[in-house]
């Protein structure tokens, strides 16, 4: 019913449109307007694909690179080819071409092809990019959608204005961007499955995360420790690990469990962790449907931990799980500490993987003035309470010491060994640890400087006299 109501409608307003093609281009020429605003070619640039290029490339930097947003913003484009189908079918002359105006010549002869409009008009190729593009970003960031669309709006402007465009070309344009691009997505969002997906523990469920409910301070009968593992197709080092991290951690006596993250391994590690969690009671499994990353693993882990205190390490054995005990002793016995890191002062690597390792600490203190030397070292403990609402993103485990002491956490470094990888090889190379690493970088530094900071306090006030008491209510004061 709606569109039997909505076709007589458009219709009529196309033919009343279409009244005003040739008035409003004989005002811009009559009035000499025209010229000036032919060379305001400034305004055609949300209209040229080059913008919507480097706009895929930012969106991709900045939405932790995700080739879905860049993906989806480069084919806002097709948007351009459905109009060059339109120019072809029409063969409309331009407002300038005064001798053919309001003339259509429908599937014009001579027209070199799709991509080559020569004098076409309908519709306007830059209106329809330009408002392609505003659809796309205002999907990516929907509080900017008058400015998006405005810059669109002026890009039409400048086409009808110079008497390169008739009215409706500009306004069939632009429809045909927006109705262009709001379809992709919505076919894209039915086709395309999430970045990430909920971890699944061994027993099938899914975990969304409730952390407020899992940690230590809610729980009487949490675990000492928890240690968080992430792995990866990492079937040759399970046995010797399961086998150092028990020996290491009974010696703390004290309760614990391990929680080792299968982030979506494709050789024997699931089997292997099956059958480990079979024997050994302090061994708790997390699988993630598909592999989602260290950053997402460590979330996973976090997120069902029960311990009073978290650690972490790699799965690769070099960080040695018999430090583990004595950072966890430290912290216990530093109750002004809230995590304490470890520093790789001797690191098992190549000279390239060290030399590139110093570099990128000494830009990272630069930019983060975390006053960290090691801050991407996966040894690391943790009281549980640092770890409460502490929000992730991908690469966020290379600066947890930054958002630890952003949130107001004191945080200490102290020296511990490192070996070379004990099998397997390293998952992660020079374009993972260097571009990404840099990029994850600067967004740190952002939330730092926008962080907010603040220490509000409730007066104690009882019969109409002010107290000197107070009870804090905002954040801890930042070190």
């Amino acid at each position: 019913m709606r569109l039997v109501l909505a076709l007589p409608v458009a219709i009529v307003f196309v033919i009343g449109l279409m009244a005003l093609d040739v008035p409003v281009a004989e005002f811009f020429r009559d009035t000499g307007l025209a010229g000036p605003i032919d060379r305001a070619t400034f305004l055609r640039w949300p209209g040229e694909y080059r913008l919507t290029v480097v706009c895929a490339l930012l969106l991709w930097i900045f939405h932790a690179q995700s080739w879905r947003s860049a993906g989806f913003m480069l084919l806002t484009g097709l948007a351009g080819f459905l109009n060059g189908v339109l120019k072809w079918v029409s063969g409309r002359s331009r407002p300038f071409k005064w001798g053919e105006a309001w003339e259509w010549d429908f599937f014009r002869n001579g027209y070199d092809g799709l991509f080559s409009p020569r004098d076409l008009s309908f519709a306007s190729g830059h209106t329809t990019q330009a408002f392609a593009w505003a659809a796309g970003m205002t999907i990516a960031y929907p509080r900017f959608r008058t400015l998006f669309y405005t810059l669109a709006t002026l890009t039409a402007f400048q086409r009808v204005g110079s008497t390169d465009h008739y009215l409706t070309d500009a306004v069939a344009a632009a429809v045909i961007g927006v109705v262009t691009v709001r379809l992709l997505f919505r076919i894209l969002s039915k086709v395309v499955p999430p970045a990430r997906e909920a971890p699944v523990t061994d027993d099938g469920q899914n975990y969304e995360f409730p952390r407020a409910e899992l940690f230590a301070m809610n729980d009487p009968a949490a675990p000492y420790l928890s240690l968080v593992i992430p792995c990866y197709n990492e079937q040759e080092n399970v046995p010797t690990l399961l086998s150092r991290v028990e020996s290491s951690l009974n010696t703390l006596g004290k309760p614990f469990e391990v929680i080792l993250i299968d982030d979506g391994s494709t050789d024997q590690t699931p089997q292997m962790l099956n059958e480990a969690k079979s024997r050994l009671p302090w061994l708790r499994v997390v699988r993630m449907q598909k592999n989602a990353g260290q950053s997402a693993g460590f979330e996973a882990g976090f997120a069902v931990a029960r311990g009073q205190m978290i650690a972490t390490i790699d799965a690769d054995l070099q960080n040695d799980p018999e430090e583990v005990p004595r950072l966890a002793k430290m912290l216990d016995e530093r109750p002004d500490v809230d995590m304490i890191t470890g520093w790789r002062k001797d690191r098992q690597d190549t000279n390239f993987r060290r030399w590139q390792s110093r570099q990128a600490n000494r830009i990272r203190n630069w930019i983060s003035q975390d006053d960290i030397n090691d801050s991407a070292c996966s040894l690391k403990v943790y009281r549980a309470h640092t770890l409460k609402g502490l929000k992730l993103f991908n690469g966020a485990h290379r600066f947890f010491p930054a958002l630890v002491k952003m949130r107001g956490f004191k945080v200490i470094e102290t020296p511990v060994k490192h070996s070379a990888r004990f099998a397997g090889t390293a998952k992660y190379g020079f374009r993972n640890r260097a571009f990404r690493a840099f990029v994850d970088l600067l967004g740190v530094r952002w939330m730092k400087m926008r962080y907010l900071r603040y220490d509000a306090r409730e007066s104690d006030v009882h019969e109409g006299v002010s107290g000197n008491s107070t009870r804090r209510v905002g954040q801890r004061e930042v070190d």
